[in-house]
């Protein structure tokens, strides 16, 4: 068996397995049986000796007991089990290829594993590895096809490989452009898990202490019409605080009304709205994120759900990436009226901060101006630090930040000026979200990390929740131009690739459709035109694919020694030389003595039976040989 089939097959098996690892979705401790594939085609590439059937059939046992333990109780999925399971059974075959149909066996699983790993991951990543998947899945075929006709080693496969890749290429595209696209997978939901959210959570928890580790996680990237100074991505609204944490005591939601593919959220003028096309990472939470005050949601979802707080779920959204657009009108506070969920006030430390919060806003009437009092004081006077510590017995988190510490992030600022905000009969409440991000020079885009995750204030004033953020500045690293420009392409990659939906579709069809949509040319009616070019695209269509299809067969059916001797035999053919299939060379010969050339007929005849039948490798020099005698054959007769 050739090295290069060898090969081919084992780089096959590798590409396979590390589709699966790369999705980050696999149990580490399930996959250790993968590493046996490195000794096991170690060995086969050297043409060692295969295990014994006894040590392969116990080993399949063991991998079957295996997988029906870790569907149940490792994993608790069938489909990571399976996942699992294929990388064993890679692991398994390493040691066990005898018979072409093992070879094929391998083929098979490693495009199992591809579309295993599609489910998992829709990273770039599995981009790359698919279209190597592509090259070395058509180069394996072909390499089997000719070593069972006992052609490989005398042929160059360098030009059906490419052919059959592109032609392969062209029909993946035209199928991937092609087929239905629907709000949700075809074969129900998807088993990625979502980003762990570090920063932003439905839930703000003062439980824990010491330094908070920023995440440059990419959450999501947003396209606007519109420039706009302060991004304050607004997720949820919490109103309940209990001394340690945060939390929002609205359970009820109601179904947001829809009109075509708009979600109608909010009243608002259209023309003073700015739009922004959101591609949102999965994370675990199905909270979506936009510009206050939000309008109208426009998404190819079937329903979305909003709380009275003004929070937008789309449900089932924390496993895969979504696309939507949000028409906001920026700066126009919600409107919204008294309620005592916002003016609660836990029970321990009330009266301090009570104190605390009049003597800053002494002299001073209006609610505004006391809420900017407020904001204004804990921004001057108080810093800013990632690493907090246990407060003292006794203290509340929120006590030890405004009179012992004096730092913290911006939980802190934002609960002590909605607790000050209370303690003055001010309705307000906590929003969690994402503040900010970082513009991409190579796209024009907004990109949103986790790190950016940010909490801030809302204060009911004069009916209307209007926004103030206690937190200071911080300066913000920024990435290198090449992270940028990478991440452009996973941007490109999310929104044309992974994010292709039905109206990307209907783009592509008005845009084909362009040319025939001429209403007229000089000299032509618009129905002369459009027959014309319907008629010119699908005729040039038509035979391309033709010639590359039947190009293709001859060259997997026929290797370059017989495709030659078949354009002999066509030659001989148009001289009124009628031969049959069972001809030998040298009757061929006798029959072709009458037109000449009696010396380089019979050489091309030899050549053409020492490397089709007798096993002779084929050296570039022959090829060469083999190749002018039939064009002086072509010529003398």
């Amino acid at each position: 068996m050739p090295i290069l089939y060898k090969f081919v097959t084992a780089v096959l098996a590798l590409t396979g397995c590390i589709s699966l690892l790369l999705t980050g979705e696999l149990n580490p401790l399930m996959t250790m049986s993968g590493l046996a594939i490195l000794p096991g085609y170690y060995r086969f590439l050297k043409g060692g000796p295969h295990a014994s059937k006894w040590a392969i059939g116990t080993l399949s046992l063991l991998t079957l007991l295996v997988f029906f333990a870790d569907s149940l109780l490792i994993s608790g999925e069938v489909f990571l089990a399976v996942a699992h399971l294929t990388i064993a059974f890679q692991a398994i075959k390493s040691f066990d290829l005898k018979e072409p149909w093992d070879h094929l066996q391998v083929y098979f699983m490693s495009l199992l594993q591809l579309i295993i790993a599609s489910d998992l991951t829709s990273s770039l990543t599995f981009g790359v590895v698919f279209v190597v998947f592509m090259v070395l899945l058509v180069t394996a075929m072909v390499l089997s096809h000719f070593l069972k006709e006992g052609a490989l080693g005398r042929i160059s496969i360098r030009k059906p490989v490419f052919l059959i890749a592109f032609l392969t290429l062209f029909v993946t595209v035209l199928i991937f452009v092609l087929v239905p696209r629907t709000a949700h997978k075809f074969f129900g939901k998807s088993h990625a898990k979502g980003i762990k959210t570090t920063g932003f959570s439905e839930k703000v928890d003062f439980g824990s202490y010491g330094e908070v580790k920023l995440d440059p996680t990419v959450v999501m990237r947003v396209e606007m019409d519109k420039d706009v100074r302060s991004l304050y991505w607004r997720g949820l609204a919490l109103d309940y605080f209990d001394g340690n944490s945060w939390r929002s005591t609205k359970d009820a939601k109601y179904r947001v009304d829809r009109s075509g593919d708009e979600f109608l959220v909010g009243q608002c003028d259209k023309g003073r709205t700015v739009e922004q096309r959101i591609y949102l990472e999965p994370i675990d939470s199905d909270i979506i994120f936009g510009l206050p005050k939000i309008c109208t949601v426009r998404s190819e979802e079937f329903s979305l759900l909003s709380d009275y707080g003004e929070g937008i779920y789309m449900r089932g959204k924390s496993s895969r990436r979504v696309k939507y657009s949000i028409y906001s009108v920026v700066g126009e506070g919600y409107g919204g009226t008294r309620d005592q969920r916002y003016l609660r006030l836990p029970r321990r430390g009330v009266e301090r901060i009570k104190a605390f919060a009049a003597g800053i806003t002494r002299g001073t009437t209006s609610d505004e101006q006391r809420a900017v009092m407020i904001e204004q004081y804990l921004k001057n006077n108080y810093a800013y630090s990632l690493e907090t510590s246990r407060p003292p017995e006794g203290v509340s988190p929120v006590e030890d930040f405004l009179f012992n510490t004096k730092k913290g992030y911006c939980e802190y600022y934002a609960t002590a000026m909605v607790l000050m905000l209370r303690s003055l009969d001010i309705p307000s409440r906590v929003v969690t979200g994402y503040y900010g991000g970082e513009k991409n020079q190579y796209g024009g885009y907004i990109i949103v990390r986790q790190s950016d995750a940010h909490s801030w204030v809302e204060a009911l004033i004069n009916g209307s929740w209007e926004r103030f953020d206690p937190t200071p500045e911080v300066p913000v690293l920024r990435p290198s131009s090449v992270a940028l420009f990478i991440d452009s392409i996973k941007l490109n990659w999310s929104r044309y690739v992974v994010g292709f939906s039905s109206a990307d579709q209907r783009g592509i069809m008005r845009g084909l459709s362009m040319p025939f949509r001429l209403k007229r040319l000089p000299g032509y009616a618009a129905p002369d035109v459009r027959m014309f070019l319907y008629g010119a695209a699908s005729i040039a269509l038509l035979c391309l694919l033709i010639y590359l299809f039947f190009h293709m067969m001859r060259i997997r059916k026929y290797g370059f020694i017989t495709e030659n001797y078949l354009a002999f035999r066509r030659v001989m053919r148009k001289k009124g030389i009628r031969m049959k299939h069972s001809m030998t060379a040298g009757e061929v010969k006798q029959m072709a003595l009458p037109l000449g050339m009696s010396d380089d007929l019979e050489e091309f005849l030899r050549i053409y039976e020492e490397h089709r039948f007798g096993q002779r490798e084929l050296s570039p020099e022959d090829r060469d040989r083999y190749v002018r005698l039939l064009k002086k054959i072509k010529k003398g007769a």
